[in-house]
């Protein structure tokens, strides 16, 4: 292990449980309308799916802009990530949602030195969302801004409504021939101490600011005042809102990332509206059209009340 390596905390890992592996990345039908719509974002190591209650979402482009996709964000649902890692060997994945690490909690520099997934060759996990332990996460869900998990913890930054997907691959390991373990563990210092004073502490609950559970829970329930400004044509913006405590367990590995990222993919979402403002058609009627066309309409549907 070399000098570097002390600056290198233990990742998280997925448990076989939490990756099954994605359906295959069949390229699908493009329909009318809709030549700007993508069902992932493929980089060079890994690629990203956006899921909405469990149902795939597409993802567009803005015209003259390249950098970034955009999927629509709809109040009080729950959304995921699914990341497959493309590659034959392991790749470290950092995810950061409204500028907040999602393991961590914490503000996010796009680091390599902070918490990440690691996934095994040809891997995949779904991402859903923050931190809490080893064993929970509590789920991603659209809100308003204002009560979205980085303002009610006080952290609310200039990539409100951003999700950044980094990917990095594993360093390589360096042979040291000198086999005094003394000497080594006081040079370098032990394995698991590094990864013990490195590792990040897990997502803070939103009450940690000092605001009280029971007044934070009626927040939740009671969206009344914030629905009447935006039915005054007060229109809100979406963030990511810490929702309901969810099963999800992963285990710590031992992890060295390159120094540099090898893909960093960007997401936005916004809502329906604002989509429209930015020039993007999301074409709900052209999935209805592209279905009678195929056919596909062919049992009874119930009635609508």
């Amino acid at each position: 292990m070399n000098r570097s390596s002390k600056s290198v905390q233990w990742m998280v890992v997925p448990l076989v449980a939490a990756s099954l592996l994605a359906a295959p990345q069949a390229a699908h039908s493009q329909r009318r309308g809709s030549s700007a719509r993508e069902r992932a974002v493929v980089g060079q190591l890994i690629s990203v799916e956006v899921r909405v209650d469990g149902h795939w979402v597409p993802l567009h482009r803005a015209p003259g802009i390249w950098d970034r996709h955009y999927f629509e964000a709809e109040r009080n649902e729950n959304y995921a990530l699914r990341i497959r890692n493309r590659t034959g060997r392991r790749v470290g994945v950092l995810v950061s949602v409204d500028g907040l690490n999602v393991v961590s909690g914490e503000r996010s520099a796009q680091s390599p030195h902070e918490s990440m997934y690691v996934l095994d060759p040809r891997e995949s996990t779904t991402i859903r969302g923050w931190r809490t332990s080893l064993d929970d996460v509590r789920e991603f869900v659209f809100v308003d801004e204002q009560r979205s998990y980085a303002s009610r913890t006080g952290q609310a930054n200039g990539d409100m409504g951003w999700i950044r997907v980094l990917a990095f691959e594993e360093q390589e390991p360096v042979a040291r021939y000198r086999q005094d373990k003394r000497w080594n563990e006081r040079e370098f210092g032990s394995r698991d101490d590094d990864a013990r004073s490195e590792a990040a502490p897990p997502a803070a609950p939103p009450e940690a600011v000092g605001k009280a559970k029971d007044e934070m829970a009626q927040d939740e329930r009671a969206p009344q005042s914030l629905d009447k400004e935006i039915r005054g044509g007060r229109e809100s913006f979406p963030g990511t809102g810490w929702g309901d405590k969810r099963r999800d367990r992963v285990r710590e590995t031992w992890f060295v990332p390159v120094a540099y990222a090898g893909d960093n993919i960007t997401l936005r979402y916004e809502y329906e509206q604002a989509l429209a403002d930015l020039g993007i058609d999301i074409g709900r009627d052209c999935d209805r059209l592209d279905a009678r066309e195929r056919g596909e309409w062919r049992f009874a549907q119930p009635p609508r009340r």
